[in-house]
């Protein structure tokens, strides 16, 4: 079962998640790499990601973000749900800027 969630909102989802899976693709495979972004709404900031991520969003744009449920300290109502989100992202020097297009709440099966 999925919960959508409104992507201005998804920071309200993201206490007790430490860091985000940022998976990006050059058209050949999937790279994934674990990262604490600084987040404005549905727009987060990702700094020294390596040059791999950074190549592979100049040939593809199209990002997927995955936070993992929260530890047992949490006791919010999703906690248990890992949220996963898709989103644009353009380089800005060092760095790559991802504007959330889609978000959910996944829980474990």
């Amino acid at each position: 079962m999925s919960v959508k969630i409104v992507p201005d909102a998804l920071s309200e989802h993201l206490l007790g998640r430490e860091f985000v899976y940022l998976v990006t693709h050059n058209g050949e495979r999937s790279h994934v790499v674990a990262l604490r972004p600084t987040i404005n709404a549905a727009t987060l900031r990702f700094e020294q990601t390596g040059r791999t991520p950074l190549a592979n969003v100049v040939s593809n744009q199209l990002v997927t973000l995955t936070w993992a449920p929260c530890d047992e300290k949490y006791a919010h109502e999703h906690a248990r749900y890992s949220v996963v989100a898709d989103g644009v992202a353009v380089v800005d020097g060092e760095a790559i800027i991802v504007t959330v297009t889609n978000a959910v709440l996944h829980r474990p099966a």
